[in-house]
């Protein structure tokens, strides 16, 4: 049986806790199971050849079917918004400060954090426009007297979906979470349109090789 080589980028998300420890959690999105997995889970694969490291990680692995490629499904209708993650993302705890969110939307030059329960699920969002007008003793309350409600968008979700669920809410990113809710990265509108850009082109030149005497 043939098999196809896959590197599934390691998805880090970072929980930033109310004393400034930070958490950490590591996941990919696998290419067969098409959900996401903790690296710990896929390393115990018998389709796992190796875990590389270095300013890109990843986990490498043979999978017995050919999974779509952005060539197949130019229109994105088909392919998540999961393969195409390739970082993670820094989340705050609901136990944290409005003080502590703002600094980090400072510090890291955001304009909006998640905010997750102590299981690590979703529960909402905080934007830098929230804290307009706002006076000190409000920030140094709890963040989730600060924060609204969350648009996230499932790691399941393809990708021209994924856009339109972003064009309807006024939004240019949104947190993409896992079936159990836990964030494993941010899925922004210029990645979605660069990517549909890219697959069309690259259907493109499949349709030109194909027609090549």
């Amino acid at each position: 049986m043939s098999s196809s080589r896959v590197s599934h980028p390691i998805l880090h998300l970072e929980v930033l806790e109310a004393d400034g420890s930070r958490t950490s959690d590591h996941r990919v999105f696998c290419r067969l199971q098409r959900s996401s997995v903790r690296v710990e889970e896929c390393c115990e694969c018998v389709h796992c050849d190796a875990v590389t490291e270095g300013s890109a990680p990843s986990v490498d692995c043979s999978i017995p079917v050919r999974p779509l490629a952005p060539e197949d499904d130019p229109m994105g209708e088909s392919i998540e918004v999961g393969t195409l993650l390739c970082r993670g993302t820094v989340v705050l705890a609901e136990s944290a400060s409005a003080g502590r969110a703002l600094r980090m939307l400072r510090e890291e030059d955001r304009r909006s954090v998640a905010i997750v329960d102590a299981g690590n699920v979703l529960i909402g969002v905080v934007h830098e426009a929230g804290f307009m007008g706002r006076m000190g003793p409000v920030r140094a309350g709890s963040v989730t007297a600060s924060m609204s409600t969350a648009v996230a968008v499932h790691e399941r979700t393809p990708v021209r979906v994924a856009l339109k669920l972003l064009a309807a809410s006024h939004l240019r990113e949104a947190t993409v979470v896992s079936d159990d809710g836990v964030p494993i990265g941010v899925f922004r509108d210029v990645d979605g349109l660069r990517w549909l850009s890219g697959a069309r082109q690259a259907a493109e030149d499949a349709a030109d090789d194909e027609s090549k005497p």
